[in-house]
């Protein structure tokens, strides 16, 4: 016979009999487990230190953009059979690190994605580990109450409302002043959801019953692609959405939209929304709000702002009139992650009217009920992380004074590189700075002070390509790009470079580096695209 297990001959009480126990029956793995949910690691925390330390002290030359080095790096498809040592994850995520985009860096002015004050790093520890689920009260109590709180100034910003409107409204429970969201672009898909049930409830074929062959919504060319998203997914497809043309200022052209309307009453197609963009991402422009929503009135039609961008505008004295307008909006997108300067996956939809938000009021026998006060009746997304805390933190921190501050300091170094760009030959700005978002081109020096026609554009356009690439691949500047028609070149799609000034570390010697870096690498494109002897001009900035 084999000789009894030793568990057996030791007394049941001691260590000995125990860990023989555990490993008996196969717990000690488990007892392993448990102890990553109950022990934090020290080393862990200083680990992480060390990375950022060490991350926003570099930049992306560290680890140059290559896709195929990145795809080699990641290319295991199978999951571990057994956990690694934390010691072992570490090195792992020292590896990963350098590859992540320097957003903090003020030399890296391609996209809107602020950098965070330090508090955040600390505060999401606590909200991480919080765990809260404001979909519904229950999972998160205060704070349920909390992001009505957040929500209720957000609407004082835009709809400045008095104190006997907020008292009442802020926590009523048949009514909200707004939703979060995990960005604009499910802001927007919920602004769209809520003018398509304004219109004729959550049936489409309501429509037809009263005389209408579709629906469609109005906006400028430069309306966010979320829209196209919107009505998609509410069954009416990417034709519903017409993009109509911009003035000189690139803002929704009036007469465009004039037209339009009598357009969809010849084809009898219902207008389900007019959207006004207040930022564009391409030039930071703001369409005439006030004119909009004076139409919007008179057609009886939704008006919904998309102010992503351009919303804590109205927290700068200097530069709220901007927005003059927005308050006549049926609702209003922001986005935390852009210039309110809190983490992604923060946004939110405003209400100019409490009740709106019933019209997509949603119930649950097991979660939300009739008779419940939860937030996610109204929310299209069900489960979500209780970010409301990231903007309390921010609210409270930095104070109307404080973001007007940020924001007249980035309107102001817009405005400074526009001016550097507009003094030098090597540079074409596209458009005045309106917020803090330029559009601009570099012109290569063989072009530079002649006429450009369409050839010369479509050269132009070739080069600004290849530069934005020569420039993120060397990685210690970037800007992003896009590709837009500008009216003073009729309908023709120009590549343009697009600078974000959003982080209130940049300087002017930083903004001036990076158009160094340009001019740099612009030479080298210029020979490589035209020959040699294209870039004998010496554009200086």
């Amino acid at each position: 016979m084999p000789p009894a297990p030793l568990v057996y001959a030791l007394p049941p009480t001691s260590p000995a009999w125990i860990a023989a126990a555990a490993r008996q029956s196969g717990l000690e793995n488990l007892m392993k487990l448990t102890e990553l949910f109950t022990q934090p690691d020290p080393d862990f925390g200083q680990a992480m230190t060390a990375l950022l330390e060490t991350f926003h002290h570099s930049d992306d030359s560290q680890a140059p953009y290559q896709r195929g080095s990145f795809t080699h790096q990641l290319d295991q498809s199978a999951m571990p059979d057994t956990g690694m040592s934390t010691q072992d994850y570490l090195a792992r995520l020292a590896t990963l690190v350098p590859g992540a985009s320097h957003l903090t860096s003020p030399h890296y002015m391609g996209h809107m994605t602020a950098p965070l004050p330090a508090f955040t790093a600390e505060l999401s520890r606590l909200l991480v580990m919080l765990n809260q689920n404001p979909m519904k009260m229950e999972s998160s109590r205060l704070l349920s109450f909390l992001e009505r709180e957040v929500l209720a100034k957000l609407h004082r910003l835009i709809y400045r409302g008095e104190d006997d409107f907020y008292g009442a409204q802020m926590h009523a429970k048949d009514a909200a002043l707004g939703v979060m969201t995990s960005g604009g672009t499910i802001a927007n898909v919920t602004a769209l959801w809520l003018a398509r049930n304004r219109a004729c409830g959550d049936n489409l074929f309501s429509l037809f019953e009263q005389g209408y062959r579709g629906a469609v919504i109005l906006g400028s060319r430069l309306m966010h692609y979320s829209f196209d998203k919107g009505m998609d997914l509410l069954g009416l497809g990417a034709r519903s959405v017409w993009r109509l043309d911009t003035d000189e200022h690139n803002r929704l052209c009036l007469a465009a939209l004039e037209k339009a309307l009598v357009q969809c009453k010849e084809q009898k197609l219902k207008v389900l929304a007019l959207v006004g963009v207040a930022g564009s991402t391409d030039f930071g422009s703001i369409d005439p709000l006030p004119e909009l929503a004076a139409i919007a009135r008179r057609e009886q039609i939704h008006f919904h702002v998309d102010a992503a961008w351009g919303g804590p505008t109205l927290f700068s004295p200097r530069y709220q009139s901007l927005l003059d307008g927005i308050d006549q909006a049926d609702t209003v997108t922001l986005d935390g992650h852009k210039q309110l300067l809190v983490p992604l996956g923060t946004g939110m939809l405003l209400c100019r009217q409490p009740d709106l938000m019933m019209t997509v009021k949603r119930e649950a026998p097991y979660a939300i009920r009739a008779s419940s006060f939860d937030q996610g009746r109204f929310t299209l997304e069900g489960t979500r992380p209780a970010n409301a805390l990231y903007l309390d933190a921010a609210f409270q921190l930095l104070g109307r004074q404080g973001y007007a501050r940020l924001i007249d300091a980035n309107y102001d170094r817009a405005r400074r590189m526009a001016e550097l760009i507009d003094a030098s030959p090597a540079f074409e700005l596209m458009s005045a700075p309106v917020m803090n978002l330029l559009s601009y081109r570099c012109i290569p020096p063989h072009l530079q002070g002649k006429v450009l026609d369409a050839a010369a554009n479509d050269a132009i356009n070739a080069f600004n390509v290849a530069l934005q690439k020569a420039q993120r691949a060397e990685g210690h500047s970037f800007v992003s790009r896009t590709q837009r028609a500008v009216s003073r070149y009729g309908e023709q799609p120009l590549t343009l470079l697009r600078a974000v000034l959003l982080n209130p570390l940049i300087e002017e010697r930083h903004i001036r580096a990076l158009l160094d870096d340009q001019l740099r690498l612009g030479r080298l494109v210029a020979d490589q695209l035209f020959g040699q002897g294209s870039s004998s001009g010496e554009g200086t900035v």
